[in-house]
């Protein structure tokens, strides 16, 4: 007794060959090829470039928090008395940072337009 029996053959239709079956599965594996190749790498594209984007954006912000208390700390251990004047230090350093890029800004873009 064989152990595995003979696969079929497919019969032929009247007007086809003999290897349509080949043929038509070969169109169905493109078809569903080029419809892969036209949603699916794109979609994982974009969810690769959100998630990467997303983790820079949290460890940026994380390195600025980080380094503005070791900007704190190093500061107010040269600096004499208490830590306000660190405060006083960094808080006169940052709204000159704001009054210069305020100077520099276009001189109607906070204000409204006429609709």
């Amino acid at each position: 007794m064989p152990l595995n029996p003979p696969e079929p053959q497919p019969r032929a239709l009247p007007g086809l060959s003999e290897d349509w079956p080949r043929r038509v599965a070969d169109r169905i594996v493109g078809i569903v090829g080029r419809i892969r190749a036209a949603t699916d790498r794109p979609s994982a594209n974009l969810a690769r470039r959100l998630v990467y984007g997303l983790i820079m954006v949290v460890l940026a912000v994380l390195m600025l928090v980080l380094g503005v208390i070791g900007l704190v700390r190093l500061i107010d251990s040269y600096l004499p008395g208490d830590v306000w004047a660190t405060y006083v230090l960094l808080g006169a350093f940052f709204c000159g940072i704001g009054l210069l890029l305020w100077a520099k800004r276009p001189r109607r873009a906070a204000s409204r337009q006429a609709t």
